[in-house]
């Protein structure tokens, strides 16, 4: 155990975990306020739960990375001891997998939908600038 470690709730880990964790969370948070207040404003109720997946896979990334730090920077063993205590979670990593390929496919069929509706333009946030029409 190093010198450095805090103890929070009891559980010894090390500073450099846990800014991190603290780091990915603060995004976490962050991205959630973003989205929450730059909603998709569509009538179609496929729109509204590819959204609702889209940020969901968003906030979840960022918030399950900080738990990974938080939960492997309390293991505390050393070399190949540290990969056995570690290694009972490593459903983790498939979660981390899963929220990402949600973020990404939720994202691209909310972009596909414009393109197979042959719509021009929706009213989205608007927060994204587009290039000058000519």
């Amino acid at each position: 155990m190093s010198l450095l470690a805090i103890s929070v709730f009891h559980v010894e880990i090390e500073p450099v975990e846990l800014a991190l964790a603290i780091v990915f969370s603060a995004l976490g948070v962050r991205s959630a306020i973003y989205w929450i207040r730059h909603p998709v404003r569509t009538t179609d109720v496929t729109d509204e739960l590819l959204f609702a997946a889209f940020v969901t896979g968003r906030v979840g990334t960022w918030l399950l990375a900080a738990g990974m730090f938080v939960l492997f920077g309390t293991i505390h063993t050393v070399g190949r001891a540290y990969t056995d205590d570690a290694s009972q979670f490593t459903w983790l990593v498939i979660v981390f997998l899963l929220l990402g390929a949600m973020q990404l496919l939720a994202a691209w069929f909310l972009g596909a939908r414009d393109a197979w509706s042959g719509e021009q333009e929706r009213d989205e946030a608007g927060d994204e600038p587009r290039p000058p029409t000519s």
